[in-house]
This record gives structure tokens, C-alpha cells and sequence, in this order.
């Protein structure tokens, strides 16, 4: 049934309205007539009529159960949602470790100079020189050299698989002597043209094996040795064809395929989520830090690593590498080919000399004696550590701002103190300033070992500097290590610098300082040195001082082969090489009378 007065639903039970508090069944109200002659014109009531119901009216206190009600229902909304998008604290400290480097983050050297674009054309078709002259010396003999140095240059084609090189010797800045390389169409090139006039040629092609036997010179000498010269060349075509695979694929830099293991590990061993799983991770007072310039408010949480998590994640870690099927592979097809190398050159496989095993069972026996030190080396690790404490920082980004923590070592009684820290200031990235140190106490405080690094570093785009320095401080000394440089791309203008010191006293030292004249990110760079230096300050207080440049860049040239009279030395007679080591004779010669004259 409904209220006769404002139309809420009611049981038949109820005394009264729930809402508006009408006794039930009680008539809603008759509207009053409107006296004769009120209200003007407007008002076209009459005497008999009845005047609308009146507004339905809620009581003050039922009002404002609703609006409590109201704030109740949203508050605990509010409160559940945030719940719900808070990060679980172990999240939050997991995250910020693997994101200390990120892959969108400023990356300057690449930015500057285009780094992973130089290291992708390394194998491509390119030429590049280096050289370097002494320009100076404390030492009055070596000083007698100045204007004396190198000069290396090396050219690659890719698509016609040829290269050439030169080292020039310099003296007084001028080229003293030539040593020149060229491999083209399997063939083999050397000169040396202020010794001789001669090109010295080695065919390479098919039939190398009976063109040695052959040889008026080397033929003879086979006859008395257990060269086979047949194995000799099928071994030297097996391995410039796995060369040219290891070059074409752009496994050559990483033989061993240690960085492809590294992402198999990432991806699929389960050490890291186990160890990640073995974390304990609660919250802990906040804390104020400088970071990017700006004191920020940071989350704490405290950290517990146990041993137990930590002996597991080595032992599962060990496995898996010495279990990777495709790594031990990579071994076992470096060490094949080193011991067919050690075959050709005399020694039997099965002799003692080799063990008498094969390259699988000396591999074998490697991996073996591998895993037993690395059991051997978990197993006393197990016996003498102790459980991590940290207190970890966090930024409003998620970013790890401070790591502070201890454990100890504990021997037969005796106990060693670890303690750590880690401080990230962040600039162009997190890490650019950062600064941390690792304690080290033994029971004998005299033993004791602190080891402190400071970094500082400033780019903004153009310009880019940075230092890092590392003191180590035990048994009453001091040593320090310290780095440096700048660079602006605006002039290309650098410095480098290294320092090492003792008890504040330095040691050695080196710098250098030029400019970047040329460059094309990636691709093309030339490097001009002023002066690079060494000095060590003892009594005599030594110093050598270099200036030089280098040069890269796309292959501009054709490679072509060495210039000169062809000598091929498998068709050489004894006559041949007679005259060519008179020629060289007076060759020699001729360089030490220049020697002689520049010196005077």
C-alpha cells in the first residue's frame, strides 16, 4: 500500500510512513479555499476548488543519513580503488633494480656520435688510418726520436672480398719504411719497397698443396718433414670459409656466443624468479634525497635477502651455463679447430702430448673440472654467509634512488662486516652522478678494506663531461684511480684524462686533448690529437709526449694490388731469392746512411 500523503510504499503493518511520518491511512490533507477577492485577477480559484498538493518536504535528519551514507559508500570506493592500483612493495623494489638501465633513457655517446651505428658497419666495406709521432721526451736518449712513430691503414671491401693494409715507420716526419698487405681473387701480396723492388706473391687458389710440393725451394724441405700438405690446405679452406660465415652472420665479435647465452638466461632460467621469489620486501619510513638536482621524497622498503635464496640462485645460475647445449657447442668448435691447427703442425692427436683425448673429451673434462670448482666455491660461500639486509629508496617515478646494506661472513668464529652503499643522483640519466662504497672488516680492524666510487657527469644535448674516481683505503694506505673528460660538438673540442695515486701522491699519469674535426654519426669520424701524454713523477720526474690522428670511414677507393715486379715465392728459385736478399741488403743500407744524415 502507499501513503496517502507523499505516495511511499509502506507494509500493510507499519504504523506510520517510513518517510514523511504519516500516521498509515491517514487522508492526505484537503487543499484551503482561496477567500473571494484575494490573490487578483491571476487567481481564478473558486469556492468549491481545490488548491495543488503541497511539496513532498523531507525531514532535516533523514537528509543528512543519506548524504553520510553517501560519503560512506564513496570514501570506501576511493579506498578500495587505491588499494587495488597500489604496486605490491616487492613489485616496486624488483622494478626499480632491472630498471636502473632503461632503454629509452639519454644515451649521449650515442646521441653524440652514433655508437651502435659505427659497431654495425665494422664489418661493412671501410678504410681507416691511424697515426702517431713522438713529439717529446724527458729522457735526452729517447728524446733523440722525436719525429719518430707509426703509421697503420687498412681497407676492406665486403662485396669483392679484398683487403689491404700498410705500416709505415716514421722518422724526422717522413716515411722511413713501408710494410704493404694485399688479398684479393685468393691471392696473397707483401712489399716492403724501400728494401725491394719484389711483390711477393702467394697463390691461395685450388691446387696450393701440389704447387708447394712442387716449389724449386719449399718442395725439397717437404720431403723430410710430416707436413701433409694436402691436410694443410683442406684445413686452410675449412677455416677462411668458417671465418667468412663467423664475419657474414656477425658472430666474429662475439665468438663464443656469450651475449646470446646471456638472454637465453634471462628469458628462460628459472634462478631469477626463484631468487625474486625469496625476496622479503616491507615498507619503511620515507626519506628525502637529491636526485635530478631536486630534493625528492622517496619510499623505503626493508629488503631481506637469505642465503638460502642466494646459494639456490648461484647453484641454478652455475647449471645453466655449464648445461646450455649451444654454448658448449661454440667451445667445442673453437677448440676443434685449435687442435686441428696443433695436428697440422705436427702433433698427433693421440700422442701425449695432447692427452690422447679428443677435442669432445677435453672439452668434457674442461666442463668437469669447471663444475666441480664452481660446486667447490657455492658449497664454502654456503658455509660462510649470512642473510642481506637492505633499506631500499624509491621514487615517485619507480625510479632506485639509495641502496643501504650488511651482511657479514662468518668462519670458524670468526666474522667479517659487509656493509654498502649506494647513492643515484640521476642528470641525463639516472645513473650519470651517482656515488657508493663497499666496507670490508675483518675481526683485525687493521685489515680492513673500504672501497669508494664518485661519479659526476653533465650533458645537456652538445656538450658532455663526466669524471669517475675510485678510492681503495686499507692497512694505512690510499690509492685512487681517477677518469675525466669533456667534449663539445659545437668546436668538437675533448680532453681525456686518467690519474692513479698513492697516499695522495701521484703516480702515473696520462691525458690527452684534440678535437673531432670530421664527423658523420655512424658512419664517418677523424680525430685530431694535439697531444696525448704520459708522465710519471718520480725523481726524474719522466714524461712522453704524442700527437697523431685517425681517421674513418666508407671505403672510398677500389682496393687494388700492390705495385712492383711479381715474385711468386712457391715458383722462387734459390737464384730468385739470392738476388732478392742482396737487393734488400743494399736496401737496409741505403735507410741507415738516410738515418745517419737526418741525424746529423
Amino acid at each position: 500500500m502507499k501513503c496517502n500523503y507523499c505516495g511511499n510504499e509502506i507494509q500493510e503493518t507499519d504504523l506510520k510512513c517510513s518517510f514523511c511520518g504519516t500516521p498509515a491511512g491517514e487522508a492526505a490533507p484537503k487543499a484551503e479555499s482561496v477567500p473571494s477577492g484575494q490573490g487578483g485577477s491571476d487567481n481564478m480559484a473558486t469556492a468549491g476548488q481545490t488548491a495543488p498538493a503541497p511539496q513532498k518536504k523531507k525531514p532535516a535528519g533523514k537528509i543528512a543519513a543519506i548524504v553520510l551514507a553517501a560519503a560512506v559508500v564513496a570514501g570506501g570506493g576511493i579506498f578500495a580503488a587505491t588499494r587495488l592500483l597500489e604496486k605490491d612493495p616487492k613489485e616496486v623494489v624488483i622494478s626499480a633494480f632491472e630498471n636502473i638501465y632503461t632503454e629509452d633513457q639519454v644515451k649521449p655517446m650515442e646521441e653524440l656520435f652514433g655508437l651502435s651505428k659505427f659497431q654495425e658497419n665494422a664489418a661493412s666495406s671501410q678504410e681507416a688510418e691511424m697515426r702517431f709521432v713522438m713529439r717529446g721526451c724527458s729522457d735526452g736518449d729517447v728524446a733523440q726520436l722525436a719525429g719518430g712513430g707509426i703509421k697503420v691503414g687498412t681497407q676492406y671491401d665486403k662485396e669483392n672480398k679484398k683487403g689491404a693494409g700498410n705500416l709505415t715507420l716514421l722518422y724526422s716526419g717522413m716515411d722511413l719504411a713501408n710494410l704493404n698487405f694485399y688479398y684479393g681473387d685468393e691471392t696473397l701480396m707483401v712489399s716492403v719497397p724501400e728494401l725491394s723492388g719484389k711483390v711477393f706473391t702467394l697463390d691461395l687458389s685450388e691446387g696450393l698443396a701440389e704447387r708447394i710440393k712442387n716449389s724449386p725451394t719449399l718442395g725439397p724441405i717437404l720431403q723430410y718433414s710430416d707436413v701433409n700438405m694436402e691436410d694443410m690446405e683442406t684445413f686452410y679452406r675449412e677455416y677462411t670459409d668458417w671465418i667468412q660465415e663467423k664475419l657474414e652472420d656477425g658472430t666474429a665479435a662475439d665468438p663464443y656466443g656469450i651475449g646470446a647465452a646471456l638472454e637465453r638466461y634471462r628469458k628462460g632460467c628459472k634462478a631469477q624468479e626463484d631468487f625474486k621469489e625469496a625476496l622479503t620486501v616491507e615498507k619503511a619510513e620515507k626519506d628525502t634525497f637529491e636526485i635530478d638536482g631536486k630534493e625528492v621524497s622517496c619510499r623505503g622498503y626493508e629488503v631481506n635477502i637469505s642465503k638460502d635464496s642466494m646459494i639456490s640462485f648461484l647453484r641454478t645460475s652455475s647449471d645453466f651455463f655449464l648445461e646450455d647445449e649451444e654454448l658448449r657447442e661454440n667451445f667445442l668448435e673453437y677448440l676443434q679447430m685449435s687442435l686441428r691447427m696443433l695436428e697440422l703442425a705436427g702433433n698427433d692427436l693421440d700422442g701425449s702430448s695432447l692427452y690422447g683425448m679428443s677435442a669432445q673429451e677435453m672439452l668434457d673434462k674442461n666442463y668437469e673440472e669447471i663444475k666441480k670448482s664452481a660446486d667447490e666455491a657455492i658449497d664454502l660461500l654456503d658455509g660462510v654467509m649470512n642473510d642481506v639486509d637492505m633499506l631500499v629508496y624509491v621514487d615517485k617515478k619507480g625510479r632506485l634512488v639509495s641502496v643501504d646494506g650488511d651482511t657479514s661472513l662468518t668462519d670458524e668464529g670468526d666474522t667479517i662486516k659487509i656493509k654498502f652503499d649506494l647513492l643515484l643522483h640521476g642528470g641525463s640519466y639516472l645513473t650519470q652522478n651517482a656515488e657508493g662504497e663497499l666496507e670490508i672488516s675483518p675481526k683485525n680492524e687493521d685489515d680492513a678494506v673500504a672501497i669508494k666510487m664518485t661519479k659526476h657527469g653533465d650533458y645537456d644535448g652538445k656538450s658532455l663531461s663526466g669524471d669517475i674516481s675510485f678510492e681503495i683505503r686499507g692497512g694505512g694506505e690510499a690509492i685512487a684511480i681517477d677518469f675525466g673528460g669533456d667534449y663539445d660538438s659545437d668546436d668538437g673540442d675533448f680532453t681525456l684524462s686518467a690519474e692513479a695515486s698513492s697516499s695522495g701522491e701521484k703516480v702515473i699519469g696520462f691525458s690527452a686533448k684534440g678535437a673531432v674535426s670530421e664527423l658523420e654519426k655512424g658512419s664517418v669520424i677523424h680525430v685530431d690529437f694535439d697531444e696525448v701524454k704520459v708522465d710519471v713523477p718520480d725523481e726524474d720526474n719522466f714524461f712522453i709526449s704524442f700527437d697523431g690522428d685517425y681517421d674513418l670511414r666508407p671505403l672510398s677507393d677500389e682496393v687494388e694490388e700492390l705495385e712492383g715486379e711479381k715474385l711468386d715465392v712457391i715458383q722462387a728459385t734459390e737464384k730468385d731469392w739470392q738476388n732478392v736478399g742482396m737487393e734488400m741488403y743494399m736496401g737496409i743500407l741505403d735507410l741507415a746512411s738516410q738515418l745517419g744524415s737526418l741525424g746529423n
